[in-house]
Order: C-alpha cells, then sequence, then structure tokens
C-alpha cells in the first residue's frame, strides 16, 4: 500500500494533504498535515484507507479531497 499521499483539489482553492506512515494510513482516523498551512496535525478524521496496491478516499471525505465533480491532483508512493 501507499506510505506517502499527497492530495489537491486544483479545479477550486485547496489545501495540499499529506498522510505517510510514520503518522499512520489505516483503516480509520489517519492523521494528515496540510503543507501551505502552519495548522497542527489533524488526527480526528478518515479521509484515506489503505489498500493492497495502493489506496481510497473514503466517501467521509470533505470536498476539498473527495467530490465526485471535482479535479485532483495526488501523489502516492509506496
Amino acid at each position: 500500500g501507499a506510505r506517502f499521499i499527497l492530495i489537491k483539489r486544483y479545479d477550486s482553492s485547496s489545501e495540499w494533504y499529506v498522510w505517510d506512515s510514520e503518522r499512520g494510513i489505516v483503516a480509520g482516523n489517519d492523521p494528515y498535515l496540510l503543507i501551505n498551512s502552519s495548522a497542527a496535525e489533524v488526527t480526528n478524521t478518515d479521509y484515506v484507507d489503505p489498500l493492497n496496491a495502493g489506496f481510497t478516499v473514503t466517501s467521509s471525505a470533505s470536498s476539498t479531497v473527495n467530490v465526485s465533480s471535482g479535479t485532483y491532483i495526488f501523489l502516492a508512493i509506496a
């Protein structure tokens, strides 16, 4: 599965979201950072889940990470 995930919505104003295996990418709450912000790490959301061949964005993710009409750029490293 993915050990590093970077996601940004680019058809609308959005932050750069980062998850990594040091903070934990698990089925459940996954800590993330907003790399273009000085905000603290967020630890109480479940926006991504690991898969054997990568990751999936959960249906509970915000529209800045997952909406059917949105356009996103992402980088995932195993």
